[in-house]
């Protein structure tokens, strides 16, 4: 593979890498950021408005995600992903000249706004479709580690970022409003470059599809509804606790100032970036789904552990812990799922998934948004643990059988 050359990697994977990158570094910042804009630092909403807020974003990345399934291989992939940049730019417009709610929530419902450093939405479903065209079968598992390594590392830059509100207040003299609108003109500005970005890809980017069956599956189907279901179960849980949520947690409990949240969730991401270098190398000697499965397990404790730490230190300590392992499920299952999909079903496959993911993971927001409110402060992340221990076990049951080709050979 050469240690540390994308040689093995097409033009079309190396422009996808970039636009990962930059885009994560979007959300980064934003995910962490956002809970104090709206929050006690600048807008005063309660913190389920605050949860209700992560959900129409996330609602509204389920929105877009069944449109890119929809549109993506008649409109074309790149035509689509321009498209959705677009939207990205006009968010971060709307959320610089209004505070309006009905506003903010139509700016966080058509602008794929990130809440977490794990991304759904248009952009990936469609990003994630190309990826195995990219290269080849035995690289297609590195591929996927490091775009979402890149991603990851994008997300953990973007946390030290969401300090920029605070920096320009203590040495511009700034407002804490027009602090944050720097960050919303660099997101308008990340929906433009990524529209230039996605106009460069080649045609390879494309697939030809003959459209049969239902939703254009054939002999995918059931994996495909399998696979739906158990991911559902796993994203409801991961919505418990997604970045924003874990942002807004550290405020309420330990009373935390956003520079020290970004310092944490930069350490925490930059640690799981880092652990997508393992992944693709463990998945080779013990299988994908094992590396899915008996990293996701130990995470899940650890997630739980967050939650009943005593201390502000022992969480982060539990969160540092946890993120070592947390994601190193996520380019094996990628890989794995789009390995044993046919191509020309890909597209149908990534975007479906992803909508289940989208639709299951919603209301956790709101309801974490409710408890913390409610001084249960232990209970979202002990739900999240719970609920995605359940999908571990699940999908080893299922899927333990089905192998991909590199390792039938």
């Amino acid at each position: 593979m050469g240690r540390f050359s994308l040689h093995w990697l097409n033009f079309d994977g190396k422009i996808l890498l970039v636009t990962k990158f930059f885009r994560t570094l979007a959300f980064g910042y934003l995910s962490t950021a956002l809970p104090f804009y709206f929050g006690k630092d600048v807008l005063n909403f309660s913190d389920f408005l605050v949860g209700l807020i992560s959900t129409i974003a996330l609602a509204g990345g389920l929105f877009l995600t069944i449109t890119a399934g929809l549109i993506a291989n008649k409109v074309s992939r790149r035509i689509s992903l321009s498209l959705f940049a677009l939207l990205m730019l006009a968010s971060g417009v709307l959320l610089i000249i209004s505070t309006n709610l009905t506003i903010i929530l139509l700016a966080v419902f058509i602008g794929s706004i990130g809440v977490n450093a794990t991304e759904t939405g248009p952009f990936v479903s469609i990003e994630q479709a190309i990826m195995p065209q990219t290269t080849d079968d035995e690289r297609r598992t590195y591929a996927f580690s490091v775009f979402n390594l890149l991603g990851y590392a994008g997300a953990s830059f973007g946390s030290l970022i969401a300090v920029v509100p605070e920096l320009s207040r203590n040495y511009l003299g700034f407002s804490l409003i027009n602090g944050h609108r720097l960050l919303f003109a660099v997101f308008a500005l990340t929906g433009l470059l990524l529209m230039i970005l996605y106009r460069s890809l080649s045609q390879k980017a494309e697939v030809e599809v003959t459209r049969i069956g239902l939703l254009g599956l054939t002999k995918s189907r059931r994996t495909v509804a399998k696979l739906s279901v158990l991911f559902s179960i796993d994203a409801f849980g991961g919505g418990f606790v997604i970045q924003y949520i874990i942002s807004q947690w550290f405020q309420q409990r330990y009373n935390t100032p956003l520079s020290t949240v970004g310092a944490i969730l930069f350490l925490a991401q930059l640690i799981t970036a880092a652990s997508f270098l393992i992944a693709g190398r463990l998945a080779k000697k013990i299988g994908l789904l094992n590396t899915m499965v008996f990293t996701h397990l130990p995470s899940n404790l650890l997630l739980m552990g967050v939650g009943l730490a005593p201390t502000f230190q022992t969480a982060v300590a539990f969160l540092f812990a946890r993120q070592t392992l947390s994601q190193m499920d996520v380019p094996t299952r990628q890989s794995y799922m789009l390995a044993i999909i046919q191509p020309e079903e890909r597209n149908t496959t990534t975007s479906i998934t992803n909508v289940s993911r989208s639709i299951a993971a919603a209301p956790g927001p709101s309801i974490s948004g409710y408890l913390i409110q409610a001084a249960l402060l232990t209970k979202p992340f002990l739900f999240a643990g719970l609920f995605k221990i359940a999908y571990d076990v699940s999908i080893y049951l299922s899927f333990r059988k089905v192998k991909p080709p590199e390792e039938n050979k």
